[in-house]
């Protein structure tokens, strides 16, 4: 079951009102500017507003103002996020539900730069609801879920370490290629692709089956690859990666500075995809920005697969502009959301009905649809009449 399973949010960038369902695999799929980077945003702004403080969190994106939305009557005065979830209790079979969120905005009347205006979070154990105490204190500036934790194994403690450790990554491939001076000791695949290398050695020490089947997956996405490693530079830790050799007869190894930058993301998204924490259930979520960027358009299809197989041990959000992403037979309408901009307003949600008509009559296939342009959101009928058709 996918961890967080609804995500509603209002006023936060190009989010006026946003209300979207999640699977276990969710694909994103939108043009450029139409909102998808903002949507995982205001994901990430949870687990950092949690890891740190809101005020850090909105500081590092430029401040309130930047995250405020904006309509022709002006400036909202707050925006909100909140999150349903599947939430693994320790001594508990199944998941249970809970929710949480927040509101954050102005205080005119202060000099504090920003409020938590509301704070609310519900766990429903088999006695009842669990009502967390998030009541805001007046002119705080902080959320009340970390300081309400009774000990590590009380709801409130995992509700707050659970959404801490989604991870979101927009990977680089200059960090991909770069040293890790930090060299030892076992690592998580850093936002940017810090720490591949670590993470690839971790990964065949602890889980040989995990990195042959990321070795697998590089063969099918990167032409002529055999795999990817660690490389031990001194006290350093980088990468190289196996190719057939020329002549079919042998093993060629490549240095990290020989390395294209498709090999190096490609490696960097089965690492965020399999690395030892995702295995070991300690990811609840993983979020890959554009996935495909730079692969070779022949195997971008395989990596959908790669995206299916590592959603059976996490749920996986990516987003992606891609046709190529959905020729693969394990494509499901159901596993994606159509994203667009509306009149400066994102709008998410399930492929159309007339969309999904074109799919099941056997018109076009889903990659053809997206192609064609036709993959559309379903909007309310208020949002569609006054769009009148217009998508961008």
């Amino acid at each position: 079951m996918p961890f967080v399973r609804r995500v509603r949010v209002r006023n936060f960038r190009s989010l006026a009102d946003c209300d979207v369902s999640l699977g276990p695999l969710t694909v994103l799929l939108g043009f450029n500017a139409s909102g998808k980077t903002n949507f995982l945003d205001a994901l990430r702004f949870v687990a950092d507003a949690l890891a740190s403080s809101p005020q850090r969190a909105v500081e590092g994106r430029g401040g309130l103002e930047a995250l405020l939305h904006r309509a022709q009557a002006g400036a909202a005065e707050s925006f909100e996020i909140w999150v349903d979830l599947g939430l693994r209790l320790p001594g508990v079979d199944c998941d249970v539900a809970a929710s949480y969120g927040f509101e954050i905005g102005r205080y005119p009347d202060t000099q504090t730069p920003l409020l938590v205006l509301r704070e609310a979070g519900v766990v429903q154990l088999s006695g009842g609801p669990l009502q967390l105490p998030l009541d805001v204190a007046r002119h705080s500036a902080r959320l009340r879920l970390p300081a309400s934790t009774i000990d590590d194994e009380s709801p409130q403690a995992v509700l707050e370490t659970t959404l801490r450790s989604m991870r979101f990554y927009e990977l680089d491939s200059t960090v991909l290629r770069a040293l890790d001076e930090q060299g030892t000791g076992k690592a998580s695949l850093g936002s940017s692709g810090e720490h591949l290398g670590r993470v690839l050695g971790d990964l065949a020490r602890v889980d040989e089956l995990g990195k042959e089947r990321l070795d697998a997956y590089l063969s099918a996405l990167v032409p002529g690859a055999l795999g990817v490693d660690e490389r031990r530079e001194g006290r350093y830790s980088t990468v190289q990666a196996r190719f057939q050799a020329g002549d079919g007869g042998g093993v060629e190894v490549f240095l990290r500075e020989e390395l294209s930058e498709g090999t190096l993301r490609a490696a960097g998204v089965l690492a965020a995809l399999f690395q030892p924490p995702v295995s070991a259930g300690r990811v609840p979520l993983v979020a890959i920005e554009e996935p495909e960027t730079a692969l070779h358009p022949a195997g971008v299809g395989a990596l959908y697969e790669a995206l299916d197989d590592a959603s059976a041990r996490t749920q996986v959000i990516v987003t992606s502009q891609s046709s190529d992403l959905l020729d693969n037979e394990h494509v499901r309408l159901e596993h994606l959301r159509a994203v667009a901009n509306i009149d400066g307003v994102t709008r998410i949600g399930k492929v159309d009905a007339a969309g999904r008509a074109v799919v099941d009559k056997g018109l076009m296939s889903i990659s053809e649809l997206h192609r064609s342009g036709q993959m559309r959101p379903e909007l309310p009928d208020a949002v569609r009449q006054s769009a009148g058709g217009r998508h961008c």
